[in-house]
């Protein structure tokens, strides 16, 4: 790397702290460059499913045109994008291939975390640019105290976008703990060339993520590389040299659950562009109708799907934009974060009621594996049932806090 390149993504000193969100110059050129890619990412779609992980052409796209640093502050070398704008990306990549836009947000969101972390674990993984994170923390591993360090070993299934990055933020627990997974998580910070990949993602959706298991053995990292779980992670700690940017002043959880459901949005969207091109086109079989546009059950359901989607971008942009302000000093309650967890089941329920009438819609043909609604359907089904998208526990934690009934997760958990 020349120098020049090298001072453009090393850490920033204080005196070059990010003001402000990337401005809207920069995020409306990467909302009309993910567009552009929609036809490629179509293209390359069928055989990264087969491959059950991006192309190589698709890889190659991620890591050349910033898709993977777009949440990161600009202080490491990423654009520092406000979680408005990430959404606006994403569910434009999620029109060209849902599992891609997986991919992004998988990465954005774990690097951004990682961007949280103490200063040990920032230089560490950051020192020398921007670089990709992926993660995951369930099962967690388990970590055994050394000189120096740490001694990894574990096996975390769902990986997504392991082959595109180059570290991994990993649950564990301490050698010896025997109780339950929260709060006794601990994370610790592996390059992924320490660990090897298994391939175990054999899946009826989101295929194309390359969300197999990664595996450490007797991996040693030094004390810097491990966040305990009673350390200051994930918080707002004003105190550590690499802090400064908006989205330092951002919750984890409610912004990865928000702008992963900005992709489902991104992608039933595009299920109505191909039902509602096709509507002139497709008679209403066992009737004299004609075409579905003189049908008014096909037209009545058609546009009620829309107005489900339409209603999941309001509430989606509500909340994104609640949390840019929060990034930028406005205070975010414990009520409020209730609130948005309701409102990402609400954007959940319409998603899945949206996808199925649509799937109605397109008739037994949308089942064929060689149609692109198919793979839409098969994606947006398996998203929705990640375990930050269901409904049912969403609206509980909304309704205890309410009533002040005892809660049922930590409130970071939310």
């Amino acid at each position: 790397m020349r120098k020049d390149e090298l001072m453009a993504t090393a850490p920033k000193a204080d005196s070059e702290i990010q003001c402000g969100f990337a401005e809207k110059a920069v995020a409306d050129a990467m909302v009309e460059k993910a567009r552009g890619f929609r036809e490629f990412l179509q293209s390359e779609a069928p055989q990264g499913e087969k491959r059950r992980n991006p192309t190589p052409a698709v890889d190659k796209m991620l890591k050349e045109e910033g898709f993977l640093r777009m949440l990161l502050p600009q202080r490491l070398g990423g654009m520092g994008m406000s979680t408005t704008d990430f959404c606006r990306v994403q569910m434009e990549i999620a029109k060209g291939d849902p599992a891609i836009s997986w991919v992004i947000q998988i990465i954005n969101g774990t690097s951004w975390i990682t961007s949280l972390a103490p200063d040990g674990v920032q230089d560490a993984v950051f020192g020398q640019g921007p670089q990709p994170v992926c993660g995951a923390y369930n099962p967690p591993g388990k970590a055994r105290k050394v000189d120096g360090g740490w001694i990894i070993n574990g096996k975390w299934p769902y990986m997504s976008g392991s082959r595109q990055s180059t570290w991994a933020q990993q649950g564990v627990v301490l050698e010896g703990y025997d109780g339950p997974v929260v709060p006794g998580i601990s994370m610790c910070y592996l390059p992924m060339d320490s660990m090897t990949i298994e391939d175990t993602w054999f899946v009826s959706g989101m295929q194309g993520t390359g969300s197999d298991t990664a595996i450490a053995k007797d991996v040693f990292i030094p004390d810097a590389q491990m966040v305990l779980m009673d350390e200051r992670a994930g918080q707002i700690d004003r105190t550590k040299r690499n802090f400064g940017a908006p989205s330092d002043l951002l919750p984890a959880v409610p912004v990865v659950r928000t702008t992963g459901i900005a992709q489902l949005i991104g992608a039933v969207d595009a299920m109505l562009e191909i039902v509602t091109a096709e509507s002139p086109k497709k008679p209403v079989l066992t009737t004299i109708i004609g075409p579905r546009t003189s049908s008014g059950a096909y037209m009545r359901d058609l546009g009620e799907a829309a107005a489900m989607i339409d209603t999941a971008k309001l509430i989606l942009f509500d909340l994104t934009a609640k949390l840019d302000r929060v990034g930028l000093g406005e205070e975010f309650t414990l009520a409020e974060k209730a609130k948005q967890r309701a409102g990402g089941a609400q954007m959940i329920e319409l998603v899945h009621s949206a996808s199925e009438s649509l799937m109605f819609q397109a008739g037994s043909s949308g089942f064929a594996l060689d149609k692109p609604i198919n793979r839409y359907w098969r994606d947006i089904s398996m998203a929705l049932r990640h375990i930050q998208n269901i409904p049912t526990i969403g609206y509980e934690i909304y309704g205890r806090n309410l009533t002040g009934a005892d809660p049922i997760s930590p409130p970071g958990a939310y």
